[in-house]
């Protein structure tokens, strides 16, 4: 398994960090969690080509998490002889099939696969199995139908995604032992926001998880100059890394 960070920001604009996307390499496969705003070009500086991605997956319905959705779609219809052939499956929380239906209600045939085949797959909790690999949905506290994804592929490698969340008791059971944990830590912990974890929380959430390894994602443009690793590893023994654009991560 291989995790490339496509966008480790927000919807805040940073010259530093794109908005929220990160590609997960599972076997022969390509994942795309959340796709905010710039990730199809990004995509292209990582040197990831959209139309390998097998999977999209939506953590919510937030701008900053789906802005990239329409364009993804759209640009798959074109490229002559490069058009996209690759069956796609999106997985989000529920409502995400009647999201892309208002959203074909607006583009019409401009998102509507025309040589491939699209799938649309609802998951809150509970376990969708995807050839050699498996995801587990688990509802965490941001919006009503924000979820996280634990992602387990060969040899029993964990991947932990949390989306956006405030600490619960849901974001310990997807955390649960994973040899990474992808974690939120939106702001510094002199500013705590409802819905979103400070460094000393998300330290908190790989202890009490037993997680291996920590990658701090969606940060904020206040996080970039105070020392959130440190912060983090007041509360967690183990690996902490700040995410950066175009890092990699392998398990």
């Amino acid at each position: 398994m291989e995790i490339i960070i496509i966008g480790s920001g927000t919807g805040v604009p940073s010259l530093r960090r794109g908005s929220p996307a990160t590609v997960i390499r599972v076997g022969d496969h390509l994942l795309l969690l959340d796709s905010g705003s710039g990730t199809l070009r990004r995509l292209l500086e990582a040197g990831v080509d959209f139309r390998d991605v097998d999977y999209l997956f939506y953590s919510h319905f937030h701008p900053d998490h789906t802005s990239d959705l329409v364009p993804f779609l759209f640009a798959s219809n074109y490229g002559s002889e490069e058009v996209r052939r690759r069956g796609l499956i999106i997985i989000g929380p529920p409502g995400m099939a009647a999201f892309y239906e208002k959203l074909k209600a607006i583009y019409g045939k401009w998102i509507v696969p025309q040589d491939y085949s699209l799938s649309i797959e609802e998951v809150s909790s509970g376990e969708v199995l995807c050839g050699d690999f498996s995801v587990r949905g688990f509802p965490l506290a941001h919006t009503d139908h924000s979820v996280g994804f634990r992602i387990t592929g060969e040899e029993g490698k964990v991947v932990s995604y949390s989306g956006d969340t405030d600490y619960c008791a849901n974001l310990i059971a997807l955390a649960r032992g994973a040899g990474v944990l992808m974690v939120e830590c939106s702001f510094p912990d002199d500013r705590k926001v409802e819905g979103h974890l400070t460094p000393l929380l998300a330290g908190r959430v790989a202890r009490e998880a037993g997680c291996k390894k920590v990658v701090l994602t969606h940060l904020y443009p206040h996080c970039d100059s105070h020392d959130v690793v440190g912060a983090v590893k007041r509360e967690f023994a183990g690996e902490v890394t700040l995410a950066e654009d175009f890092m990699r991560v392998e398990l």
